[in-house]
């Protein structure tokens, strides 16, 4: 990475004012507030989560000391500014991401990279994959959802895809600590809004889709939803696509690059078969039978529901593709667990505690299907939603929970700028379509529904956890304020003794 580029280095595009081939500038910046003297500001146009432009932040970029700006056009505040630097390109947030990559020295390049991309699944499989290839004593980074990981290393993340100068930093970063594998959960936001423009990927995988984020605040319809996520296929040199994925024809429709599936048809080159759920006390897990041309393997799964078998196999798949053998998919698989996606909680109750992120249609139908096949006697459940999200999901979440729960305490769920009540009355109305008139109630605090829930289960009985996965904090307009329910269960059982 150098510590200074010449602006003309790092973008192409049509000079507005002043010479860029004679400018030099120490950093990379998109937000006024941290601007620094030296540093490149690039104006981010408004997008559809976003009611702020940059363009109209370009004079207080100036003011604290920047001269060399990137825009779409020649922003008003800049014209009487002789010692001003404007460059105007197509697309801003382009030239960001690959301005980014240049900055850093391109560090993707010196990685194998997987894109992971699909409306489900994403982390389950990432983490998989990390359990299976540090089992075979490689190096790998994630990221994603849960964060950033490479090491010792954990960083949180605003974006499951992050904006180009935290990626790229952080590409460097695993590169430098000797990473050579990375995993990385790409979303159709990022896709959108170009985060990962000028990475070409070694390898694409393709879990799903679903309607999802389809919102005011997000995608304008499942067409535009489907799109971005299509945009995997423009930035790996091949990839690997769920079979019995819906929409698997036209996900598939027109893909150039040579692609490979798994499933549960005959003719997946990754097959599972003989799918089976276990229990090993209060423990959930599922095995398969792995079928590839090279011949088959059983695998076990620490983790509950048969759809896991998939994402296992998914995961099996992108390991042999990259030479890894069977015995280290096995011992990584079987290891394998990840914070917040069906997490199971050791507790000395003689009733399972699960916790999981379920927040959409998809998610909460395979979460439920799980709890089913274990057939616990009831299945109880903490529920809620993230604010600022589709209200299409409440509805359609409680409507599941309604059908399937057997008793269920409504509580917030990072509600964000969003109305907390209105959330939770929205889900509640889905519940009594569903035909849970009766089942449920409201508590907003989790700090009273988790010990609620818990004194009402008896043996036999999985208490599900479900909204927050490993959010460690409730976001409430513009806080964030810590909580972890694993401490609410522990501090439950400590009262108990």
């Amino acid at each position: 990475m150098n510590s200074s580029w010449v602006f003309s280095e790092l973008v192409d595009g049509f000079v507005a004012q002043g010479n860029p081939a004679s400018t030099a500038v120490t950093g990379l910046c998109f937000d006024s507030r941290k601007a620094q003297p030296g540093e490149v500001f690039f104006a981010l146009p408004g997008s559809s989560n976003a009611t702020l432009d940059g363009h109209q932040f370009v004079s207080a970029a100036y003011d604290a000391g920047i001269r060399a700006f990137v825009t779409l056009e020649m922003p008003p505040g800049l014209e009487d500014k002789p010692d001003a630097v404007v460059v105007t390109v197509p697309d801003v947030r382009v030239a960001l991401a690959l301005a980014a990559a240049t900055w850093h020295g391109h560090p993707a390049r010196e990685l194998k990279t997987v894109a992971i991309t699909g409306t489900k699944g994403k982390t389950t499989i990432s983490f998989m994959l990390k359990s299976i290839f540090e089992a075979a004593g490689k190096r790998v980074g994630i990221i994603g959802s849960n964060g950033i990981f490479y090491g010792d290393t954990w960083l949180k993340l605003l974006n499951t895809t992050p904006e180009p100068v935290v990626l790229h930093q952080q590409l460097a970063a695993m590169v430098a600590a000797g990473v050579e594998y990375l995993f990385m959960e790409t979303t159709s936001q990022g896709y959108m809004m170009h985060r990962t423009d000028g990475i070409e990927f070694e390898l694409g995988l393709y879990t799903n889709i679903s309607p999802d984020h389809i919102s005011a605040t997000e995608h304008r319809d499942f067409d535009d939803y489907f799109f971005w996520k299509q945009h995997i296929f423009t930035q790996v040199k091949e990839a690997f696509v769920n079979r019995d994925a819906e929409c698997y024809e036209r996900i598939v429709a027109g893909v150039s690059v040579p692609l490979h599936t798994f499933g549960t048809g005959a003719d997946c080159e990754y097959r599972a078969e003989d799918i089976k759920t276990t229990l090993d006390g209060r423990r959930m897990g599922v095995e398969f039978e792995c079928v590839t041309s090279a011949g088959s393997y059983p695998v076990r799964l620490g983790i509950p529901g048969s759809f896991n078998a998939g994402n296992g196999l998914a995961a099996a798949g992108v390991a042999h593709f990259f030479g890894i053998e069977s015995r280290f998919v096995q011992e990584g698989l079987r290891e394998f667990s990840v914070k917040g996606r069906m997490e199971y909680l050791d507790t000395p109750s003689d009733y399972t505690v699960l916790i999981d992120f379920a927040h959409n249609l998809i998610s909460i139908e395979s979460m439920m299907a799980t709890a089913r096949e274990y057939r616990p006697n009831r299945i109880l459940s903490v529920f809620g939603l993230e604010g600022d999200r589709a209200h299409i999901r409440r509805f359609d979440c409680g409507r599941v929970l309604g059908r399937d729960a057997d008793y269920v305490i409504l509580s917030d769920a990072s509600p964000r700028r969003d109305d907390p009540e209105q959330i939770l009355a929205d889900i509640a109305t889905g519940i009594e379509e569903g035909g849970g008139t009766g089942k449920y109630e409201i508590i907003r605090d989790r700090h009273v529904s988790i010990p609620k829930i818990l004194d009402m289960a008896e043996p036999g009985d999985l208490v599900l956890l479900v909204g927050k996965g490993d959010v460690p904090y409730e976001e409430v307009m513009g806080e964030k304020i810590p909580f972890d329910e694993r401490e609410v269960v522990a501090e439950y059982f400590a009262d108990k003794r």
